[in-house]
């Protein structure tokens, strides 16, 4: 294994971990936002447009390393960084496995808060709808109560209830 193979694939992990810190952050910021009540459109298509622009670096981050590991015989995948950790000199390879291992993590950590920030505009989504349908259905109606204080099957035009 040349020394200048191993620099590159030292830098191509650091440079994938990196953006993935970014990308992070971003969603820490999605998620500040999507919990804020006065967040608003724009801000959320604002960090969209950044999160969109992080994930193309890190696609081309994975190109670079499917390409480096076809340059030195490998496969591209799970097996070729595999075999490219295992023919390391020991301390190296102890080495590229904390950052690969590191890069991993990050990856996990990353899914893990855009499903959560998944599940907020999910929720968001699902209140607005309730709200939004409630409004439709009350529009020109108003409910009362029946006699004995609950809710009352009868509706009276909101007009009549103005009055």
């Amino acid at each position: 294994m040349s020394q200048a193979s191993i620099q590159t694939f030292k830098e191509l992990l650091i440079q994938a971990i990196d953006n993935f810190q970014l990308l992070s952050k971003l969603l820490e910021e999605e998620m500040v936002l999507l919990q804020q009540p006065g967040s608003t459109p724009e801000a959320l298509e604002a960090i969209t447009q950044r999160k969109n622009e992080r994930l193309e670096k890190i696609q081309e981050d994975v190109d670079q390393r499917k390409l480096f590991l076809e340059e030195q015989g490998l496969t591209a995948d799970m097996e070729g960084i595999e075999a490219f950790l295992a023919g390391l000199p020991g301390n190296m390879e102890k080495a590229m496995r904390q950052g690969w291992n590191q890069l991993v993590t990050k990856l996990e950590q990353v899914q893990t808060a855009n499903k959560v920030n998944g599940q907020l505009i999910n929720r968001a989504t699902q209140h607005f709808d309730t709200l939004l349908n409630a409004f439709k259905a009350s529009q020109n109606k108003v409910k009362v109560y029946n006699p004995a204080g609950g809710p009352g099957n009868i509706s009276i035009p909101r007009t009549l209830g103005k009055a």
